[in-house]
């Protein structure tokens, strides 16, 4: 069973007790700390069995889903919802065979709750958002687009101040040279996403420096840093850092 979350719904307190720490759960739970119910452009669900409790979780972000799935959920009644509800896009656990006519791509979930040792010599800077878009998007190719600026400044500004996202970054000679930010945070997980570096400051240690710092920052507030790897990018420089697979992703695209 499918049920609505209102805002009399302990929604963060059901998925915590089953399980928050799963880079999904994350995301969700960021989600509806940052947009609450009751508006236009997001909606959440519980996924209940015939007991009531509690076995998955949906949320609604335009028309992008976000899914937190579990051993126990009734996949085809998700897929059917899913379909129903118009979603054009799809993430979550690649642990799940969803029966879904749409286009995938898939990669390693990451996870590190440990701190690294500092880095000395470099500042790290909160960068303003449209810097920090500007090398985001030199950066981007066919696997990643990112939004208009316009809905990255107002969606991320949001986020900051509502504690579910920050962004940090390193200059060379007045100009940023790479960027790390988090993508989803909640009391226990952040997704770390959007790591960029311009191409001539790269072999540098600009991005990995960036990297350690956002992610020390998170360890010492108790949570865990997760990041999705696409498939078969960017893998010396993650497990260079530490970061180790513990499970995989995969987006669905109508």
């Amino acid at each position: 069973m499918i049920q609505a979350v209102s805002e009399g719904t302990d929604f963060a307190g059901a998925i915590r007790a089953f399980s928050s720490l799963d880079p999904f759960a994350c995301r969700i739970l960021s989600l509806y700390r940052s947009y609450r119910p009751g508006l236009a452009f997001v909606d959440y669900w519980l996924e209940l069995d015939d007991s009531g409790k509690v076995t998955g979780a949906i949320a609604r972000n335009g028309a992008n889903f976000i899914l937190f799935l579990t051993d126990k959920s009734a996949l085809d009644e998700i897929c059917s919802f899913v379909r129903i509800s118009g979603a054009a896009g799809i993430i979550c656990s690649g642990a799940y065979d969803l029966d879904l006519s749409m286009k995938k791509t898939s990669g390693a979930v990451l996870i590190r709750n440990a701190p690294f040792d500092s880095d000395e010599g470099l500042i790290i800077i909160e960068p303003d958002l449209r810097s920090a878009y500007d090398l985001i998007f030199s950066c981007s190719g066919e696997g990643f687009q990112p939004p208009a600026f316009e809905d990255f400044y107002v969606d991320m500004n949001h986020r900051i101040r509502h504690g579910t996202a920050r962004i940090r970054g390193v200059k060379h000679e007045g100009r940023l040279a790479a960027v790390a930010m988090t993508v989803a945070e909640s009391d226990d997980g952040a997704v770390l996403g959007a790591v960029a570096c311009a191409k001539e400051y790269r072999r540098l240690g600009y991005a990995s420096t960036v990297v350690k710092s956002i992610t020390n920052s998170l360890v010492s507030e108790g949570k865990s840093v997760f990041l999705h790897r696409a498939k078969n990018e960017n893998i010396s420089f993650y497990s260079g850092l530490g970061f180790t697979e513990c499970g995989t992703w995969q987006e669905l695209i109508l």
